[in-house]
């Protein structure tokens, strides 16, 4: 009921469509149910058991029942109309606060999650939701008053016969609480199988080109149809409940039919019961029979729903990790500098730290060279320091504050992160550069693109700036693709530049020209913190000073001459490599 009552909330400010609806589905209701009672009326009057019939008696009842069929028309117009809209705005609302949810949660939860899973609760669950709130609870809200209102007026016309023929439906309520009680446990599985389905899909649809180049098609589709036959399997064990449930709901009003049948007609032929009720009856226990399928489909409709809602409200009630404090700090309005004291940081809760007490000082203005053994924690630095997490222990402050301390979205306005996996949108070129910055210029869009070595390359494009790039930038190469992030994050002019090997995915000659165009960027306004994290000893020299990261830890730091001639971990790995570069230079 909390879960129902939760649901309803996002009806806020469309709740005359809730009124209208339950006021058109009692209009519908009772005079589907008034026109039985002119029928039996009419046979009466008709067939009157004493005395002559008198035709013109059936005008009014005629006249009535036509009424009625008009108004049940108008009722049945405005139910349908405004529980559907009523229905799509709970689902627009859903999926809109779902959307906002997701974008406010930290890394870590992505971290746990599956898109295909995410996808699939703001598709497959919602569109259940909506058609319950659309469809499911008015047509309970109707069985129900059906299944009131009937046995009120069989036991108005005929009290004694109307207990016996209405015995059997006590049933009817333990039918429905045991179809609920096993249906509830099935769906829950089937939504959770769905979404492994949409995982399947999206993963496999993304990644094509590595399955293919892979041959992997077999076991793709072996286990997309493991998974897809997950999916049958519970649908038919819950298909196979209602199939046994529903049609016994069916039953019951049948039951009654015959008792009817049996106690009703012996009533007839005594005389304390005329043709009319007895019509009347059995109109009335035939109308029953839909109400009773109805209500075994909402109580189907209507766990599907809480298994869905229960899916969607946990991601609702996720809270980030990752927030902005109630009262922020400012931000510095000079170039920050960023410390690093004491950090330990893991990924799991009992999982290994990736940092272990970490120190690292770097001045404002400052470009420090972050190298380590892959897997040493380098691109955890850089996300640290963007606050995509905060640390287990220690402090990272930026600009001599505590980061936790600053506005997330004023520090991240700030920091600029050229990502080592690139992620383009299904957009123009000249909106991915603009991404951080939509009041860019075309000059200031330029300029970040030449300083990527990426501007010739774009005006050599169809259409330019405004050519348009495929899912996950799929028409750019790999190099061109991580340029258009480096001047995606130029163009924000941010104050702290993260630059995750930045250069991993270029062919030497582009390499030398992006290296010479941050060179001469840094060379001419030291108005940016820059972490360059890279393998390669050219992009590591575009540093004033290379901090060596080993087993979580900051072990050396210096600039390339001093961390050679200290001979340690630095000279081990580059140490050969750099004296090579000197002789061919």
């Amino acid at each position: 009921m909390k879960t129902f009552y939760r649901l309803m909330s996002f009806t806020g400010g469309r709740r005359y469509l809730l009124v209208l609806g339950f006021v058109c589905a009692f209009g519908v209701t009772v005079a589907g149910i008034a026109i039985p009672w002119f029928v039996g009326d009419a046979i009466d009057r008709a067939f009157p058991p004493n005395g002559p019939d008198r035709p013109d008696l059936l005008w009014p009842l005629a006249l009535a029942i036509l009424g009625l069929s008009v108004l049940r028309f108008l009722f049945g117009f405005g139910r349908r109309y405004s529980t559907n809209y009523l229905g799509h705005v709970v689902e627009y609302r859903l999926r809109r606060a779902l959307f906002e949810k997701m974008l406010s949660l930290h890394h870590g939860f992505y971290d746990r999650a599956s898109t295909g899973e995410l996808v699939s609760r703001a598709t497959n669950d919602l569109r259940v939701v909506r058609f319950f709130v659309g469809w499911g609870m008015f047509q309970l809200f109707i069985s129900v008053l059906t299944l009131a209102v009937v046995s009120v007026a069989l036991l108005y016309v005929n009290w004694s016969l109307a207990l016996i023929v209405l015995s059997p439906m006590p049933l009817l309520a333990f039918a429905a609480w045991r179809f609920a009680a096993k249906v509830h446990p099935i769906f829950r599985s089937v939504q959770q199988k769905l979404a492994d389905v949409t995982t399947s899909v999206q993963e496999n649809v993304s990644g094509i080109r590595v399955v293919k180049s892979f041959s992997r098609e077999p076991f793709e589709k072996d286990q997309f149809g493991g998974r897809a036959e997950g999916v049958l399997n519970e649908t038919m064990a819950a298909r196979g409940l209602r199939a046994f449930y529903i049609p016994g709901m069916s039953f019951i009003p049948a039951t009654s039919i015959a008792i009817l049948i049996l106690f009703g007609g012996r009533a007839v032929v005594e005389g304390s019961l005329t043709i009319g009720q007895f019509t009347l009856f059995q109109l009335y226990l035939m109308q029953l029979v839909w109400p009773m399928q109805g209500f075994g489909m909402v109580i189907d409709q209507g766990q599907r729903a809480l298994a869905s809602c229960e899916r969607v409200f946990k991601i609702l009630d996720s809270e980030p990790d990752v927030r902005s404090p109630e009262d922020p700090a400012p931000f510095p309005s000079e170039t920050p500098g960023v410390e690093l004291r004491g950090v330990t940081f893991s990924y799991a809760d009992e999982g290994d730290p990736v940092l272990k007490g970490l120190d690292l000082a770097v001045e404002g203005g400052e470009a420090i060279a972050v190298v380590g053994a892959t897997g040493s924690g380098k691109s955890t630095l850089l996300s640290l320091i963007a606050r995509f997490y905060d640390p287990e222990e220690g402090v990272v402050r930026v600009g001599g504050t505590d980061a936790r301390r600053l506005d997330l979205g004023e520090l991240r306005r700030n920091v600029g992160m050229v990502p080592q996996e690139t992620f383009l949108f299904s957009e123009s070129v000249r909106d991915n550069i603009t991404f951080g910055n939509p009041d860019a210029t075309q000059e200031e869009i330029e300029r970040a693109a030449r300083i990527a070595g990426i501007h010739e390359q774009i005006r050599a494009f169809p259409k330019g700036y405004e050519t348009m790039v495929g899912e996950w930038g799929i028409t750019l190469s790999g190099g061109q693709k991580q340029r258009v992030a480096i001047a995606r994050a130029l163009v924000k002019d941010p104050k702290v530049l993260l630059l995750d090997d930045a250069t991993s995915s270029v062919d030497a000659e582009t390499e030398k020209s992006i290296q010479e165009a941050l060179q001469g960027t840094l060379e001419e306004s030291r108005g940016r913190t820059t972490f360059i994290v890279a393998h390669r000893l050219s992009t590591i020299l575009l540093a004033d000073r290379i901090a060596v990261l080993e087993d979580g830890r900051i072990v050396e730091a210096g600039t390339h001459e001093e961390l050679l001639e200290r001979r340690g971990r630095y000279h081990a790995m580059y140490g050969e490599e750099g004296r090579m570069e000197r002789v061919s230079a």
